[in-house]
């Protein structure tokens, strides 16, 4: 068993964060995304890793390496061109080839488990079983229509008028569940001895759709426990609520102290906090980060390495990327704030912003 995790997108909708690193390395609760993934593939025994990777492939490859630090083997292969979800895995052809595979898709959240799905899987001699999410229905999703059995039998997506009637009214009322595609999926390798090499090539729109219609036994697992797509800025901010709040079993960088609170570092790589700040229990501060006088850290907020917040200063439900620097008596809110930005004393930001790397926020300044 190998796992496969598409990591090659350039992540558009998580902009400004994903013009300095690629989606699946920007940091959730101060680790890099992709760290939960394999933590997860390796909880499970899968320990023999490849990556498909294009935009800023260079920074997957120089954080995991050869993989021993991380206790896995790791193996990369870059897309010159975009090849789609299945063309990219095709890619991977010559490394993988008669394996059984378990994939990822590079930015998804979640405890599945995975052992379960492979078993479930190995039951029904599929050749493909997707993991599908329960949501209610009706749903602005494509949804997967199974038997009783969870063979698949169809993909349909929701019709115009559907999207259109959601968009209007997301609190129409529920009539049920559908299942949707949670992007976890154990296949059986021989399945791409038929796709096209060097060209596009999508599992959602074209593989699943053509092995169905050829009669393959492609099955679906109902899976249970914590799921999220981190593409966009409101659920890369849930992400850290969830493993803050052990909503996600995940594994918390660093240690929870005394006061409830999570830090890196110990010693002089450790954070140094002034005895008047309030900081609350679903925050981590990151190593060597310097928290002054009668700051208040509220919510569920994340202080990355190297920042230092000024006196007086209120920080709530923040995603502080490393090196920011807050000046005192700032008030920021529902923010995030990446690397190497200076916000001055005095400046208000209380409008779900989030502020690009390098960036100055004047004294005084408001953004609500």
């Amino acid at each position: 068993m190998k796992g496969v995790i598409i990591a090659g997108g350039p992540g558009t909708r998580l902009r400004p964060l994903t013009y300095v690193r690629p989606k699946p390395i920007v940091p959730v609760v101060n680790k890099p995304f992709l760290d939960y993934q394999v933590e997860l593939l390796k909880r499970h025994g899968i320990t023999d890793i490849i990556f498909c990777t294009n935009y800023m492939a260079e920074m997957i490859e120089a954080h995991f390496g050869d993989g021993s630090s991380h206790g896995v083997k790791m193996s990369y292969v870059i897309e010159e061109t975009p090849l789609g979800t299945a063309g990219a895995v095709k890619n991977a052809e010559p490394i993988f080839k008669g394996d059984t595979l378990l994939v990822f898709n590079g930015d998804v959240l979640t405890d599945f488990d995975l052992s379960a799905i492979i078993a479930s899987h190995k039951k029904n001699q599929a050749v493909v079983t997707l993991t599908l999410r329960g949501v209610p229905s009706p749903s602005p999703y494509g949804v997967i229509i199974t038997d009783e059995k969870k063979r698949v039998l169809e993909f349909r997506e929701p019709s115009e008028e559907m999207k259109k009637m959601l968009a209007k009214n997301p609190n129409v009322e529920q009539t049920g569940i559908d299942y949707i595609n949670a992007g976890a999926y154990v296949i059986d390798s021989r399945i791409f001895e038929d796709v096209p090499a060097d060209i596009s090539y999508s599992f959602e729109r074209q593989l699943f759709p053509s092995l169905l219609a050829s009669g393959a036994p492609v099955y679906g697992y109902v899976a249970e426990g914590y799921w999220l797509d981190i593409g966009r800025p409101q659920q890369y901010i849930e992400a850290h609520r969830a493993v803050l709040s052990g909503d996600v079993k995940a594994q918390v960088p660093g240690h929870q102290t005394s006061k409830g609170y999570w830090v890196s570092g110990d010693g002089k790589a450790g954070p140094s906090i002034d005895p008047s700040a309030h900081i609350s229990r679903t925050t981590h501060i990151g190593a060597r980060a310097r928290i002054e006088a009668n700051v208040t850290i509220a919510g569920v907020t994340s202080i990355g390495a190297d920042c230092v917040i000024g006196e007086g200063s209120n920080i709530e439900n923040c995603i502080l990327l490393d090196k920011v620097t807050i000046g005192s008596s700032v008030v920021i809110k529902n923010a995030i704030i990446d690397t190497e930005s200076i916000i001055e004393d005095n400046a208000v930001i209380e409008a779900n912003a989030v502020i690009a790397s390098g960036s100055r926020i004047a004294f005084g300044t408001t953004i609500s």
